[in-house]
């Protein structure tokens, strides 16, 4: 379809006079991807995917091709294009159940045509010469009356093909109408509306391109005010903080397309069941998100380049790319059209983006709509709706396991401490944490009673040793071991227990060493629950228990909860990351429950192992830079990417690595290091400096 990068820049920056009227000439390319699906929806109707070409007196005579692929030719002028269909001749005579086959054939016909622009801006082609190939595409031979059958019923049937130009410019003018500022969207829709092709036509690798010429209307020279003075050209660009209302309107078009962008990913997701493609999906998906939390932490002033059109732009490539690749390997199935068509639009639409300086288009809310229905017309609901519930369908597509949960109720509210009856586990009250308001003397919930403490210390010596122990242990004893370890209904209670007793619970003074204690024994415990069910390599086993350790350390210093004005309060970042594993709200949404994420400290322990053997194997994947495997450097690749998302997974190598990411990488470095040495965390200090990873 059309790909209209050269076309938007044109219409406007190509202007040799602004004064009066100008033609444009503008090259667009069409994609052999598109012109396929369209083929095959105009003549390959037959069941199977077929085209029935001929039919004679009975099921004996027949012929018919399949799987049509347009490409280049190399031979014929640069014009040129090839046709390949698979097909298949009969010509025979029935006995009975059988058919007596004068000449039976099947191979692979070539066909080479020219393509030319017709009126109405119809695309149309003039096939003339035929080749047949055996199924090993070597060249063969076939009695003239068969050669004849194939030239008469094909080539009239191609020649009848057209690919309509006008739904594609009609849709980019309906575009226009959202997207350009009022003074230029009559301009830019008359110039669309003047199209015409040019008679030159180019055959590419990739597709068709076709030069069309558009005319510019006569734009109004501004007339200067009498006395006025140009401003200097070195005159400094006055920058101004974005006010409330631009800071919602930024946050509301970035949430836009984090839900088109869900919506799309859904509908490529269900239509393709190739694992490596979804993988591709997932990282674009937190490509874009990890990106968008940037984008909302450093919102732009009103002279900076704006980070949404620098966002949409990139990932749209990657989706682009994606889409394409996948097009090209037969992955599209029945929803082709769709997708390519939704691709091509896409690419029209973010192609006249880019003319956004002499254009003043901004991508509309109504834009990502259009593009959403052109994928899945008959979708129900809205594809912009925007929250952050669980979305089931998004968990099971990309194998979003749930995490376990703890036996309390979840709070949805500040609230303040429970009193020491709310929870089996309470104990008497302590003084409030470092970080408490000012003023505030609400009482804690403090750990368990002396048994539990005793019992806890008991399971803590015990559970770092387990790894290193199923090493050791006969085949016979490892086996056991293992399934014991994998057996949710042993497992689970023991999380449950240690939960239990870090229930809303803040660390003090007073509970220090307890809570230090209790909050490893839950690290350790969801580490070996996560590596029963991921596909961490059972020899990265060590490296994954000392990573969970180090990014709870890195991440909150090991904190669920911390005293606010109200009460007890989760702890959450500036940027949305929540809780012990600080999971960010923007990236896994949809993929976690928020409010378990913020109260229940098991839960997000658990999600947080679960990104980090995401992450793990995303970082195995990477090339090789080590030329033997180094345990610490897929720690580092593994926390990178869980800070920066799948694509920062080698930042850490960098010699240029940007000093605040270097700052973050090195401290998690430091930690890592010091929990293989067996050093432990000092809570409280680490507190005190949380927000600053080169002091922690």
């Amino acid at each position: 379809m059309l790909i209209v990068a050269a076309a938007a820049i044109a219409i406007f920056l190509a202007r040799p006079d602004p004064a009066r009227a100008t033609q444009v000439r503008i090259p667009l390319t069409i994609d052999y991807l598109a012109l396929r699906e369209a083929l095959k929806r105009n003549l390959f109707t037959a069941p199977g995917g077929r085209a029935q070409l001929w039919n004679g007196i009975d099921d004996c005579q027949f012929l018919y091709a399949e799987n049509p692929e347009f490409s280049r030719a190399t031979a014929g002028g640069p014009a040129t294009v090839k046709l390949e269909t698979a097909d298949s001749l009969g010509l025979g005579v029935s006995m009975g159940s059988q058919c007596l086959n004068a000449i039976q054939w099947s191979g692979i016909v070539e066909a080479l045509g020219v393509p030319y622009i017709a009126p109405g801006l119809q695309l149309k082609f003039h096939f003339t010469d035929l080749n047949l190939y055996d199924s090993a595409h070597q060249k063969t031979q076939l009695a003239s009356r068969g050669f004849d059958l194939i030239k008469s019923y094909l080539i009239p049937q191609l020649d009848d093909f057209s690919y309509d130009l006008k739904p594609a410019v009609a849709q980019l003018g309906a575009m226009v109408s959202d997207s350009i500022a009022p003074e230029a969207a009559g301009r830019v829709r008359a110039a669309i509306a003047s199209l015409a092709a040019e008679p030159d036509i180019v055959a590419l690798d990739d597709g068709i391109r076709v030069t069309l010429v558009m005319t510019i209307p006569d734009v109004p020279t501004p007339t200067a005010i009498p006395g006025a003075a140009a401003p200097p050209a070195s005159a400094p660009v006055a920058t101004a903080s974005p006010t409330t209302a631009e800071l919602k309107a930024f946050q509301d078009t970035l949430d836009q397309w984090d839900a088109f962008l869900v919506f799309s990913i859904k509908q490529l997701g269900d239509a393709v069941g190739d694992q490596p493609f979804r993988d591709q999906l997932l990282q674009i998906l937190l490509d874009s998100r990890y990106r968008l939390v940037q984008a909302l932490n450093n919102p732009p002033a009103a002279a900076e380049p704006d980070p949404v059109r620098v966002l949409f732009l990139d990932e749209w490539r990657q989706l682009h790319d994606a889409v394409r690749a996948a097009a090209r390997r037969g992955m599209l199935g029945a929803h082709a059209f769709e997708f390519m068509s939704f691709i091509s639009a896409g690419d029209a639409l973010f192609a006249l983006d880019q003319a956004a300086p002499a254009l003043g288009m901004r991508i509309s809310a109504a834009d990502l709509r259009r593009l959403a229905h052109i994928m899945a017309p008959g979708a129900p609901g809205d594809p912009l709706q925007f929250n952050y519930r669980e979305d089931r369908d998004l968990k099971k597509l990309f194998a979003v396991p749930e995490p376990p949960a703890s036996r309390h109720p979840i709070e949805e509210q500040d609230v303040p401490p429970s009193a020491p009856s709310a929870s089996p586990s309470s104990g008497g009250a302590s003084t409030p944490a470092a970080d408490a308001s000012p003023g505030s003397s609400i009482p804690l919930p403090s750990p368990g009673p002396g048994a539990s403490r005793r019992a806890s210390r008991r399971i803590v010596r015990l559970a770092p040793l387990l790894l290193r122990m199923l090493s050791v242990l006969s085949p016979r004893e490892a086996a056991a071991a293992q399934q014991d370890k994998d057996d949710e209904r042993a497992m689970l209670p023991r999380l449950r227990d240690v939960a239990d007793r870090l229930y809303r619970l803040v660390v003090t003074e007073d509970n220090a060493q307890t809570y230090r204690r209790d909050m490893g024994l839950l690290l350790d415990l969801s580490a070996e629950r996560q590596l029963g069910e991921s596909a961490v390599d059972p020899g990265d086993s060590p490296t994954y228990v000392t990573l969970v350790r180090s990014a709870a350390w890195q991440e909150s210093c090991w904190r669920q909860f911390v005293m606010a004005r109200a009460g007890i309060r989760w702890l959450e970042s500036a940027t949305g990351d929540i809780g012990l594993m600080q999971v960010n709200k923007h990236v896994w949404r949809g993929f976690y429950d928020l409010d378990r994420l913020k109260w229940d400290v098991l839960y997000n322990a658990g999600a947080g192992c679960e990104i980090l053997a995401r992450m793990m194997r995303y970082a195995s994947a990477q090339p090789k830079f080590d030329p033997v495997p180094v345990a610490g450097h897929l720690a580092r690749s593994a926390y990178a990417a869980y800070n920066g998302g799948p694509g920062a997974c080698n930042r850490w190598r960098r010699r240029r690595e940007p000093p605040a990411l270097k700052r973050i990488d090195s401290s998690f470095w430091d930690k890592y290091r010091a929990v293989q040495d067996g050093t432990p965390i000092d809570i409280l200090t680490c507190a005190r400096a949380w927000g600053h990873p080169s002091a922690n």
